[in-house]
């Protein structure tokens, strides 16, 4: 099949894929402390997702190692000279190998720097699907169900409390073109 017919088949791949990616549970904040983590609240609804100017600027250190990692790990791929050490290679691009250093980098507790991940992560996926940002990630919504319809066509700073939702507004220029390098890098076929 020549190239470009395979284009539309990959997004088409990736836009379903990120579709069941979607589906899960929102990021709220939980614990004893204000971290972010994906606990519901009693009543059933998410309770927002906190973090500060402070997380933003780990988050920024923690995504710029996990790129490294990627980066790294591609040409030990490459240079590999059989399929286990490809294979090894390969899995230390996965985010299970790359958070715990992402978190190194940022100076938190991986479970703080996954949650704060997480839901900065969430906000530019949907602003991208929304087509607010210049990202890479796009969605067919006549593909996916009603719940997910819904929840890309809100404003997705509502799943952060206020001081979160403006201290990542005042962050953004700087953060989503690090975000974009990381989806690029490490999508299906990237």
């Amino acid at each position: 099949m020549p190239t470009k017919n395979l284009l539309p088949l990959i997004g088409s791949i990736l836009c379903v894929a990120v579709g069941v990616a979607c589906g899960g549970g929102e990021v709220g904040a939980g614990g004893a402390g204000p971290a972010a983590s994906s606990q519901v609240a009693a009543s059933g609804q998410a309770a927002a997702a906190s973090f500060t100017a402070a997380d933003l600027d780990g988050y920024s250190k923690g995504m710029t190692r996990e790129i490294e990692a990627v980066r790294a790990a591609e040409k030990e791929a490459a240079a590999a000279t059989d399929a286990a050490a490809r294979g090894r290679a390969a899995q230390k691009t996965w985010d299970t190998e790359t958070i715990p250093l992402g978190a190194e980098a940022a100076g938190v507790p991986v479970e703080r720097y996954r949650a704060v991940r997480e839901a900065v992560n969430e906000v530019f996926k949907t602003l991208s699907f929304q087509r607010k940002i210049d990202g890479p990630m796009r969605i067919d919504l006549s593909r996916v169900d009603d719940a997910t319809k819904a929840r890309i066509g809100r404003d997705p700073f509502t799943d952060l409390t206020p001081e979160a939702a403006a201290a990542l507004r005042g962050a953004m220029d700087r953060l989503v073109p690090i975000w974009i390098e990381y989806v690029r890098l490490t999508a299906v076929a990237g």
